[in-house]
């Protein structure tokens, strides 16, 4: 797929440099890469920003002494809760019990396996980094931890008040403020606490279906009750009449259809009129309520025959399948509504559906809008939504809503103004970070979540707390109430119990002192987690820009996002790009921000809620297949899934899914014709999610070493796809390690396709009878007549694609390959001919694979740097032809090059060097490339930990390999 002496213009983001960034999957960040906070007094003081770095433990750690010592405080406060309780009790521990060796040998075994549990969480996934952009989690904040565990240590569980007197009341304050926070009135709802938003939607959907059919079971219940004989003359409004009838006379399809608030209230109304007490009302009903008879037994009272449903979008979370079969419902009774093209609810289909539905007289239980789904960040059309139920309710038809919000719930925190006032961020400060407040569409959306009947929020989610802790929203608390039939809401010490009020019995009262404490430390409004949501939305527009320029028009390649821009002044899509290009990327945040236009623009364009996602396609490619192998060749390439590896060697973690068509939808047949795909069939096409949760993430360096990741990345797939199959070429340090591990260079070609790679590996001998034949032959070469010595080099023995080679069947796939081991380049000699070692060798480690893509030579010469504690090399990164390869040796390990981690943690993770005293465009004397490094001793420079420019002395051990290209 790439052309011979192909040119192409280098990637920029008009960020300053001439050159596109170069992104290699090593950990380390770009060289040059210089990130700038101000630390000045009047900073701290004006920037309200200022306040996120108190919040979170930091990418690095960089809050970990306030961390730890607060941290240190929770434990003890604990220690010294327990030694205050009786404190005249005698010990069971011990000084004697301490010192015996049973007690010694448990203790060692607690350490062993705890040191062991630590190494393996080192294969984590490292949600904290600003690197992580996969799914819908990021780092939790400091108040929710420091909450989480503090509460833990006391293991209250939250079934009850008398095994949880202080964490109840604070699951109680927080459904409180989630409710508040949602628009609801403060004194008529409620909300608790669930282990996740499936809990909560399983929740909703029982109480709906509970209310939906209570007004049916009163009717028989009046009918046939002497007890309740005073109230069979209770009326009810039915919103068809715009009038009150006596339920006894009612119509079944009527009861059916009567509103949340009118059954709500119907329980209270009862009772009063048939003066009874709740309790007694209550044993009444028990025989005569759905969750009390079943369902069998209830359908065939009221010779029902037609099985109710629930309506949820095609992007609806897994959860509602779940509930309705849980519900005894079916899977048929989830009824899906197809989505448009920016992945919301199609409110035409919806209303077809209803009009169906009514016809056919099948009941509706609920209708659920997702506000902001997991896969692409939408916020379905509630507004809409509301209406069609105001339009359908007069018709005859009736129904609940309920809002999943377990991801989006958080943002309407982006509306709410604080308890007090706060200055203005100042733009003129270094290292401002903007805002960007929600799009008109979904502030409309979010402002009417206040008219739903329940809502689920996450805090685990878009709240930045550890799990569990999701949530469920009740707009009138009485509704929660139905879950309770025959019990009634218990009251113990004069505390809710809230094993009474959801699905669970125990839960963790550490959950709920987590989330109350980052509530109140934070807050839900503008200044608290809406500034976190508003710096986050900024950085998934600008990331969503990015992605719709990342291909520049003589690629091979395009992308499109799934979201595709927006109607804004009637300007075309070329229109667009290029003022994104001029007036956007390149530009710093104050600049941003005082463009009126350009903040207007970034308002509307992009995601609703963070996750902007895109397919790539192989430019001119029509099959669905083709394109679907490519984005899942990106996807496997920035996927962190094994346990077996860390993610160190993963710059960018992202995730994916698939756009399915649906019945009639177009959203995905328009998606196809964007991409330039057959939109005739119905295989689904693959995209990418790239979820922004980092408030961090904003500085123009960062931005544009994203883009060339994804760029870099994009190549390689392609590559992995497409490339002709061959065989494959490497010269080696020829230095072994005590591991039987070599480090070899690529033998790239600018002109052959398959061969266009700058790639670094490390590869470790099967056999010690290789190694020593392998170490022997190197030392020979050394002594040799022939200056420069020959290096070794290694051929594959099996053609594949180079791709297949390091990561065919994983990671690194650990797999055996075959290299044929020579005395230098192919020539005329027999050493050349003739290979004096085949050697079965690992895959071990890839610590730079980077496809050309540059159309500029650096300012200066750049190397990348690789090794151990004892043994560091030199590999130049090429540019484009003409340009050489060059392997060095240096006699020591560079100063800086290691942490307190490790000694030598950037040499094993590889880092790129400059070498500033050196021009980076190669010196040709004559049609011959001249060795730029004639002294053995000059100044490197690089970025090494915590971003910190690095200048280090090194000094040439041995010239392993130099080769110029044209």
């Amino acid at each position: 797929m790439f052309s011979k002496k192909r040119q192409r213009q280098s990637y920029q983001c008009a960020f300053a440099g001439p050159r596109r960034p170069s992104a290699s999957r090593a950990l380390m960040y770009l060289p040059r890469r210089r990130f700038s906070f101000s630390s000045s007094e009047c900073f701290l003081e004006k920037n309200p920003c200022a306040a996120l770095g108190a919040w979170f433990l930091g990418p690095n750690g960089e809050n970990a002494d306030i961390f730890q010592d607060l941290l240190t405080k929770a434990v003890n406060s604990h220690i010294s809760f327990r030694r205050s309780y009786f404190p005249c009790d005698p010990p069971y521990i011990t000084s004697e019990l301490r010192q015996s060796g049973s007690f010694k040998n448990a203790l060692k075994n607690l350490k062993t396996e705890l040191e062991s549990l630590q190494n393996d969480l080192g294969n984590s996934v490292p949600f904290f980094s600003s690197r992580y952009k996969g799914h819908v989690n990021w780092d939790t904040n400091m108040p929710a931890n420091l909450g989480y565990v503090s509460a833990m240590l006391f293991n209250q569980n939250n079934c009850c008040a008398e095994s949880s007197t202080v964490t109840t009341k604070f699951e109680v304050e927080v459904g409180n403020d989630l409710c508040v926070m949602m628009g609801y009135e403060k004194d008529r709802c409620m909300g608790h606490l669930t282990s996740g938003g499936t809990t909560a939607n399983i929740e909703a959907i029982w109480a709906a279906r509970n209310v939906k059919y209570f007004p049916l079971g009163l009717q028989e219940a009046l009918l046939k009750e002497d007890r309740l004989s005073k109230a069979r003359g209770y009326k009810v409004p039915i919103p068809q009449r715009g009038s009150k009838k006596e339920v006894v006379s009612a119509s079944q399809w009527e009861l059916l259809n009567l509103e949340v608030e009118s059954i709500l209230k119907m329980p209270l109304e009862v009772e009063v009129m048939a003066k009874l007490q709740h309790q007694e009302f209550m044993e009444i009903m028990e025989n005569y309520l759905y969750e009390s008879i079943g369902a069998l037994e209830f359908t065939r009272r009221h010779k029902l025959t037609k099985t109710p449903c629930v309506m949820v979008p095609r992007t609806s979370h897994v959860s509602f399948s779940k509930a309705v079969t849980m519900l005894g419902l079916g899977r048929d009774s989830l009824v899906t509504v197809k989505m448009d093209e920016d992945a919301r609810m199609d409110t035409n289909d919806l209303k077809t559906i209803l009009t169906e539905k009514m016809q056919q007289e099948i009941p509706v239980i609920t209708v659920v809008p997702v506000m902001g789904t997991t896969e692409e960040g939408a916020v379905d059309p509630l507004t809409e939504i509301l209406a069609l139920k105001d339009e359908f309710k007069k018709q005859g038809l009736n129904f609940g809503v309920h809002a999943d919000g377990a991801w989006g719930g958080y943002f309407c925190s982006m509306m709410r103004d604080p308890p007090h006032s706060s200055d203005s961020p100042d733009t003129e400060q270094e290292g401002f970070v903007p805002e960007m407040y929600l799009s008109t569409y979904v502030q409309k959306q979010l402002s009417a979540l206040q008219y739903c009947d329940t809502v689920t929020i996450d805090p685990h989610k878009s709240g930045f707390c550890p799990y569990p802790a999701g949530a469920i929203c009740y707009r009138d608390k009485v509704m929660n109430s139905f879950l309770q039939a025959g019990a009634g809401v218990a009251y113990l010490h004069g505390k809710r119990t809230l094993g009474d009020v959801g699905i669970e019995g125990s839960k963790p009262g550490a959950a709920a002192a987590g989330v109350m404490l980052a509530n109140r430390v934070i807050g839900l409004h503008k200044n608290g987690y809406g500034r976190i949501l508003a710096e986050c939305m900024f950085t998934s527009k600008i990331v969503y820009c990015l992605w719709v320029t990342l291909a520049k028009e003589d690629d091979n390649f395009v992308i499109q996002t799934t979201k595709p821009l927006p109607k804004f002044k009637n300007w075309s899509e070329p229109e667009q790009l290029r003022f994104i290009r001029e007036r956007i990327l390149g530009k710093s945040n104050e600049r941003l921000v005082q463009d009126e236009e350009v903040m207007e623009y970034l308002k509307e364009v992009g995601p609703d809620t963070l996750m902007p996602c895109f397919s790539v396609n192989i430019k001119g490619n029509k099959s669905v297949e083709l394109c679907n192998a490519v984005n899942t060749a990106l996807f496997q390439s920035l996927r962190h899934t094994s346990d077996e590896h860390t993610a160190h060697r993963i710059p960018l973690i992202v995730t994916a899914s698939c756009k399915i068509p649906y019945k009639q939808s177009v959203a995905v047949s328009d998606f196809k014709k964007r991409l330039g795909l057959e939109s005739s069939n119905d295989t689904p096409v693959k995209f990418i999610i790239t979820t922004c949760m980092d408030p961090w993430a904003t500085s123009l360096e960062f931005l544009d070493n994203m883009a060339a990741i994804m760029r870099n990345s994009i190549l390689c797939a392609i590559g992995s796809v497409t490339d002709p199959i061959s065989s494959h070429t490497f010269v080696s340090t020829g230095v072994v390690n005590e591991n039987c591990e070599v480090l070899a260079c690529y033998v790239a070609d600018f002109n052959e396709a398959g061969k266009q790679y700058d790639t670094i590996v490390k590869l470790q001998f099967e056999s010690d009878d290789d190694v020593n034949k392998f170490i022997s032959k190197h030392a020979q070469l050394l002594k040799s007549s022939k200056q420069p010595s020959p290096p070794i080099v290694l051929r594959s023995d099996t053609k594949k694609r180079l791709h297949d080679v390091f990561f065919e069947k994983s990671e690194y796939s650990g797999e055996e390959e075959t290299f044929h081991c020579f005395a230098g380049l192919s020539g005329n000699d027999d050493d050349n001919l003739h290979p004096f070692l085949t050697a079965k060798m690992k895959i071990i480690d890839v610590p730079r694979y980077e496809h050309f893509d540059q159309d500029e030579y650096p300012e200066c010469l750049s190397y990348f740097m690789c090794g151990d504690g004892k043994k560091a090399f030199l590999f130049h990164v090429p540019t484009k032809a003409p340009d050489f390869f060059q392997v060095v040796q240096l006699d020591a390990v560079p100063e800086g090059s290691g942490s307190e981690v490790a000694t030598d943690l950037l040499l094993k993770y590889g880092v790129e060097i400059e070498i500033p005293s050196i021009r980076g465009e190669p010196c040709i004397v004559d049609g011959v490339i001249q060795d730029p490094l004639p002294d053995d001793a000059f100044d490197i420079s690089f970025v090494g930990i915590d971003g910190q420019e690095v200048i280090s002395s090194v000094t040439i051990a041995h010239k392993i390999w130099f080769s110029g290209t044209y």
